[in-house]
């Protein structure tokens, strides 16, 4: 019997990405909804569960027809892509058309994430660490059940696909101890590549933020995160992603 169609509900489509899957020409899939209000987030129309304009997941899957043999993967983004029934059917019809995937998540749905790992459904995962454990509900609006999470993120180093674990720095946030405490949790459980991007101004779901110049490490601590992790990367700050790019070891 022929595996039924997804009822993926999709709020957007950005038809070309050569940043959002790394080594990948991609097209990214934005999911409609999602379950947390963080104040850094700038992609507001994607958080209620039904949208005035949404794209149906056949037209997704036509248009990834018209586009085979160019682009190479699909990047499933948010909102929040797990948190949707018809999540794992969508990553099999993606791979039914001969693309790779990528998965950008909060982690807060890591049976699914885990689930498609198991079924190699997934190429690429990129998992959003919000803030440390304890901050998560001021920050998110929602806590977090911290040993699905680190289960999840073991399960991911342990997938041999490629990954990274991302942290959007702002003091307000998340500050420079939070940061290296991530770092160990992240580091213990085997993930290799750790990123830390600079908080955008921009349409913050929270105008209370200010804009940052700079992540505003310490040179000690990214000495520290750049030994800690095969790959170590700053995002939004050329100053200290210039020192990390100089800092070699071994």
């Amino acid at each position: 019997m022929a595996k039924k169609q997804s009822d993926y509900l999709v709020g957007g489509m950005q038809p070309l990405t050569m940043i959002d899957f790394p080594g990948r020409l991609a097209t990214v899939i934005f999911a409609q909804g999602c379950n947390l209000r963080c104040r850094f987030c700038y992609n507001r129309t994607l958080l209620p569960d039904r949208a005035s304009e949404m794209l149906s997941w056949t037209s997704i899957i036509d248009f990834l027809k018209d586009r085979q043999g160019f682009i190479e993967g699909v990047v499933f983004s948010g909102g929040e892509p797990c948190r949707q029934e018809g999540f794992i059917r969508a990553l099999e019809q993606v791979k039914e058309l001969g693309l790779e995937t990528a998965l950008h998540t909060n982690g807060f749905y890591p049976g699914p994430v885990i689930t498609a790992l198991k079924l190699r459904l997934l190429n690429y995962v990129a998992i959003d660490f919000k803030t440390s454990f304890e901050r998560y509900e001021e920050l998110t609006g929602s806590s977090i059940a911290e040993d699905d999470f680190i289960a999840m993120l073991r399960e991911i180093a342990r997938a041999g696909i490629g990954h990274e674990v991302r942290v959007t720095v702002h003091p307000d946030i998340v500050d420079e101890s939070e940061i290296m405490k991530i770092a160990d949790i992240v580091a213990d459980c085997g993930i290799e590549k750790f990123v830390l991007q600079r908080f955008q101004h921009g349409e913050a779901l929270d105008k209370n933020l200010r804009a940052i110049s700079s992540l505003g490490l310490k040179q000690i601590n990214l000495i520290k995160l750049r030994q800690r992790f095969p790959d170590f990367e700053i995002r939004g700050d050329q100053t200290q992603g210039e020192i990390v790019s100089k800092l070699k070891f071994g």
